[in-house]
């Protein structure tokens, strides 16, 4: 009890605040329970005031970070969409040179089966002469 303050032995300060011990009185309170309840009904009160303003203040923001997101998937959607078409312009483009390349070999090997033969023979030489150049 060493750090309680003396009251010299008077009776007058007995019941007054700072004189003694405060048997509590000094806790950080401003009153009874009734006042203490309205002080946390108020700062609970002003807490969500606070939060509602920084929920409205931080909607705009909010609202232009969607957009955007919106807007680059947009964007995204939009050029793959394009890339796939042209994909699919080149595949059938493809498709068709083999179609014509395949039909004019046949029409080749009909008209001049001879020919056909011996350019058929030179390429086999060659790939073979060139292959086996690799053992």
């Amino acid at each position: 009890m060493d750090n309680q303050k003396s009251n010299e032995g008077s009776a007058r300060d007995i019941g007054r605040e700072g004189a003694g011990s405060s048997m509590g009185k000094d806790m950080g309170t401003s009153g009874t329970g009734k006042d203490m309840g309205k002080d946390m009904s108020s700062t609970a009160a002003g807490l969500h005031q606070s939060i509602d303003k920084a929920a409205e203040a931080a909607q705009p923001v909010v609202d232009r970070l969607a957009s955007g997101a919106h807007a680059g998937v947009d964007k995204v959607s939009g050029a793959l969409s394009g890339a796939s078409q042209r994909m699919d312009e080149k595949t059938r483009q493809l498709s068709e040179a083999y179609r014509h390349f395949a039909d004019t070999g046949r029409d080749y090997v009909r008209s001049s089966p001879a020919t056909s033969i011996l350019v058929a023979l030179a390429a086999g030489f060659t790939l073979s002469k060139l292959l086996g150049r690799r053992h």
